[in-house]
């Protein structure tokens, strides 16, 4: 049943696909660790080591004013540690102007975290993402903000309030 229903539902989204203004996959490096802005104008750099960073791929479609994007990120423990394997789902509106692409979205995210420390093996939640991109050829270079929220409006108005995520960059490739 699960494999027709997913057959069913990738064969409903393919021909969208006829429409959209880019199908992009590619590479993101995010900083693991929550920041707010003000950490970021600090840049602090001492101390980072592996475990500070999250590697992974994305796929995104963007069908203006809408885009869609899937994002596996890999952070790598240390001692103190535990792995971490997290999906994010992502749909939302963008504005696509000349070179640039900015957008906002919502949607789930998996966690699955093992090795030092683990607390809890398997997780779901949500995500609010900010992007925006500069279009490079048939490149999208990327700056990405993904906090971690509730789907209720008192936390996606807080997450916009007092923002407080991961930080990362992105590089994508048109297909």
């Amino acid at each position: 049943m699960k494999k027709n229903l997913v057959a069913a539902l990738f064969c409903m989204l393919l021909p969208l696909g006829a429409f959209a203004d880019g199908l992009y996959g590619g590479m993101d490096v995010y900083y693991a660790s929550l920041v707010r802005p003000v950490d970021v104008v600090a840049l602090d750099t001492a101390g980072l080591n592996m475990a500070d960073f999250a590697f992974g791929g994305e796929a995104r479609s963007i069908i203006d004013p809408f885009w869609g994007s899937a994002i596996g990120l890999y952070t790598p423990g240390d001692v103190n540690l535990p792995h971490h394997i997290d999906i994010l789902l992502d749909a939302g509106l963008g504005l696509s102007l000349s070179i640039a692409h900015a957008g906002v979205g919502i949607g789930p995210d998996f966690g699955l975290e093992f090795g030092n420390g683990a607390t809890q093996f398997f997780r779901t939640g949500a995500n609010l993402r900010l992007t925006g991109d500069v279009v490079i050829g048939p490149f999208l270079l990327g700056l990405n903000w993904v906090s971690e929220i509730a789907f209720t409006r008192a936390s996606i108005a807080d997450a916009f309030m007092n923002p407080y995520g991961k930080l990362g960059v992105s590089l994508l490739y048109s297909f």
